[in-house]
């Protein structure tokens, strides 16, 4: 099962790339032509030019970054704001679960007890 997830996981990661390729030789095509307001008919869809906008990732260093700054406008000490941070950082949400650990078969047979 292991090795059919790695398998569909490289095919769907393959097909992502595929698509974007498309994608943005298409629209390549389309500003080349002048025709950003056209629409496009596939079997089964119409596709149109559009602009979009994808927010960034909200890590620990975005945070480590953007909240001091916020602080600042805010009138909040720089102890207070580190304080903040390291508040939220040792009280993340976590969460725990089972797996089996894939590993190297060793030499000998049969199942392993620990």
């Amino acid at each position: 099962m292991e090795n059919l997830v790695e398998n569909h996981t490289m095919q769907a990661a393959n097909a992502r790339t595929l698509k974007a390729k498309h994608e943005a030789d298409a629209i390549a095509l389309m500003k080349q032509m002048h025709l950003e307001k056209s629409t496009i008919q596939v079997s089964g869809a119409n596709l149109t030019l559009q602009k979009k906008t994808t927010p960034g990732s909200l890590s620990w260093s975005y945070l480590d970054k953007e909240v001091p700054r916020w602080a600042t406008k805010a009138g909040i000490t720089p102890v207070q704001c580190q304080s903040l941070i390291k508040w939220l950082h040792d009280h993340r949400e976590t969460k725990e679960t089972e797996s089996l650990k894939k590993s190297q078969p060793n030499t000998s047979k049969g199942v392993q007890h620990e």
